[in-house]
C-alpha cells in the first residue's frame, strides 16, 4: 500500500500517491471553496499537512478520511481568511454564492433539489454531501468533520426534514 510506504519514507511512493489522489484533493477543495486557483493552493496546503503528519496516521486504511478532513479544514480555513479580508458575514457569502432561484415554473425535480440544497446552511449542505455524494459512513463523516457522531446524525436529520418541508412547498 502506498500509505505504507510513504511512511516508510519512499519519496517515489508519495509521488506516487499525490498522482493518485490529487486531482480528487483539488476537486473537494474547489467544492468547498468554489475558487479554481484557491481551490490549488488548498491542495498545495493539504500536501504539505500530509507530508509533516503521515507518520502520525496509525491506521494506513484510513487515509481516505484523514486526507478529506485535512481539505475540509483548510478550505475552512481559506473561506474564513477570504471574509476577513472582505469584512462579510456568512450570510452575504451564501446568498452570493447560493443565491434563492425564482420559482419559474421548472419542474425537474433535480434543479430544484439542488437549488434547495444550496440554501441549507454549511454544515447541513456538507454532510449531505459526504454522506450521499462521496458515500461516507456516519463515523467518516464524524471523524473527518472533527464533530461527534451525534451531531452528525443530528445535521443529517435535520437537512432532509428542511428538504422535505421546502418539497412540499414547491
Amino acid at each position: 500500500m502506498l500509505v505504507i510506504q510513504c511512511q516508510e519514507g519512499k519519496k517515489k511512493a508519495f509521488g506516487m500517491l499525490v498522482n493518485q489522489w490529487n486531482s480528487s484533493v483539488v476537486k473537494q477543495a474547489y467544492w468547498y471553496c468554489k475558487d479554481g486557483s484557491a481551490a490549488k493552493d488548498i491542495a498545495q496546503e493539504t500536501w504539505a499537512s500530509v507530508v509533516k503528519g503521515l507518520g502520525r496516521l496509525h491506521d494506513p486504511t484510513k487515509f481516505a478520511v484523514w486526507l478529506n478532513r485535512i481539505i475540509y479544514h483548510k478550505s475552512a480555513d481559506w473561506i474564513r481568511r477570504q471574509q476577513k479580508a472582505r469584512g462579510i458575514n456568512q450570510r452575504d457569502v451564501e446568498n452570493e454564492l447560493y443565491p434563492r432561484q425564482s420559482d419559474q415554473g421548472d419542474n425537474n425535480k433535480i434543479e430544484v433539489m439542488l437549488s434547495l440544497i444550496k440554501t441549507l446552511p454549511d454544515d447541513q449542505r456538507n454532510i449531505l454531501t459526504l454522506f450521499y455524494l462521496k458515500e461516507y459512513n456516519v463515523n467518516e463523516i464524524a471523524e473527518i468533520l472533527s464533530i461527534p457522531k451525534g451531531t452528525v446524525k443530528s445535521r443529517l436529520f435535520t437537512a432532509r426534514e428542511h428538504l422535505k418541508q421546502e418539497l412540499k412547498l414547491k
